[in-house]
């Protein structure tokens, strides 16, 4: 494409600016919308402590998170956290079994490897002796 072959543009070009140079009217929609977001936070905080006063620690962290994603620099999210995060631990810690793998020593770990690719050549020749003792196909009959 050539650059004398642009065909000219129809549309204006859209400028976008930051909240300093907003209308009024866009202002108040931040603001309301602000208050909005501090309400929700409120309202999340205030159940996830009540969950925690509870004994539900997973429904305090989930009200937690949601409150976080709105804002986590707000004043009344970090304290909830504080209180939370360790009753959440606590909850993880008791609700999760944790697998550990046996610890087995080497020879244990040979055998059990040449068990498996013992297995694997035998299951192999099985498929190629039946292959080889089957009635031989012919082609272009069913």
């Amino acid at each position: 494409m050539k650059t004398g072959d642009i065909a000219p543009r129809k549309k204006a070009l859209s400028v976008t600016i930051g909240p300093d140079l907003a209308s009024p009217h866009t202002a108040v929609q931040s603001s309301a919308n602000r208050v909005d977001v501090q309400n929700q936070i409120t309202k999340l905080t205030n159940a996830a402590q009540q969950y925690l006063k509870s004994g539900q620690s997973a429904l305090a962290f989930d009200s937690l998170m949601e409150a976080y994603l709105l804002d986590p620099l707000d004043a009344r999210v970090i304290s909830c956290e504080k209180a939370v995060l360790p009753a959440w631990e606590n909850y993880r810690k008791q609700h999760t079994s944790v697998i550990t793998p046996e610890k087995t020593s080497d020879d244990a770990r040979l055998a059990r490897l040449k068990a498996e690719r013992e297995a694997q050549r035998t299951a192999k020749e099985r498929q190629m002796w039946e292959q080889a003792s089957s009635k031989p196909r012919m082609f272009g009959k069913k």
